[in-house]
């Protein structure tokens, strides 16, 4: 073979392809963003049966239906864009936190809030979340 047979790569590889994860990594993706929905669920059911009136719990709600709404935009795809993704839960992981820290008080103030509610939005910030940032940067640190 000589070297006009051997193709070249393209030194202007586009920027967005790089982000975009086909195979295993794409299905270990939408697994972790399957179980992060439905204990989404679960804490949406959680906060439905406490029943609590508070403003802070729906803001929470609205933030829970913007995850799972842009979750199964992402579940349906072939494809993930892992900045985006990343992006979108390293937002969202902010938004929990200042959420948590604006109503700290109030939500130690009520039992059902402190006991229930809180160890499952711990879990899903703190090991669910987490653990995909995590995973997105673990396998993408390459492609810088």
């Amino acid at each position: 073979m000589n070297a006009e047979e051997v193709p070249e790569e393209s030194p202007h590889t586009d920027d967005e392809e790089r982000w975009l994860w086909k195979n295993g990594l794409v299905d270990r993706t939408k697994s972790q963003i399957e179980v992060l929905t439905k204990k989404i669920e679960l804490f949406n059911c959680k906060i439905g049966k406490i029943g609590s009136r508070s403003g802070y719990l729906k803001d929470m709600l609205d933030l829970n239906t913007e995850l799972t709404g842009y979750f199964s935009s992402v579940t349906d795809n072939d494809n993930v864009n892992a900045r985006d993704l990343f992006d979108f839960l390293t937002l969202c992981f902010c938004e929990y936190d200042h959420f948590f820290r604006n109503n700290q008080e109030q939500i130690f103030l009520k039992k059902e809030e402190k006991n229930i509610l809180l160890p499952i939005a711990y879990d899903i910030v703190f090991n669910d979340i987490k653990s995909i940032l995590d995973f997105i940067t673990n396998n993408t640190i390459n492609y810088s």
